[in-house]
């Protein structure tokens, strides 16, 4: 089976089914929604709406328990960069980033607060202004 390029709205027409039956064929097989709309020259809702009329069941929008605990063991390690978490576990830098934070878990030690008081900058001032203030 050919799925020719579309051209015309005449030749999208007649090329419809064709492109309908590879487009979920694709989706079901598993292949990116990404790679489906590069090759067949769709919008990403076309492949969504084709997978919808077939009736295959939507993708879930988050990854396995095992890779986000795995990615969460790796970050506690911190033998590895955000970015090479993320390629090991295939998955994005932001991916990494936002588990870890919704787990509390920080790479740094806390900052040490700072006393409450005046700045010294602000200390100074004030004796400057006493100064003043007694002549």
């Amino acid at each position: 089976m050919t799925v020719k390029r579309i051209v015309s709205f005449t030749q999208e027409r007649a090329n419809r089914l064709l492109r309908y039956v590879a487009i979920t064929r694709a989706y079901r097989a598993g292949a990116p929604v990404q790679v489906i709309e590069d090759k067949y020259g769709c919008s990403r809702s076309t492949v969504l709406r084709y997978a919808r009329l077939a009736e295959l069941p939507k993708r879930p929008k988050h990854f396995d328990t095992d890779v986000r605990a795995a990615v969460i063991a790796d970050y506690k390690a911190g033998k590895m960069s955000v970015a090479q978490i993320a390629a090991a576990h295939d998955v994005s830098q932001a991916y990494v980033s936002k588990t870890a934070r919704e787990e509390g878990i920080s790479r740094y030690a806390p900052r040490p607060k700072r006393k409450k008081g005046p700045r010294p900058a602000e200390a100074e001032r004030g004796q400057k202004a006493e100064k003043t203030a007694r002549l």
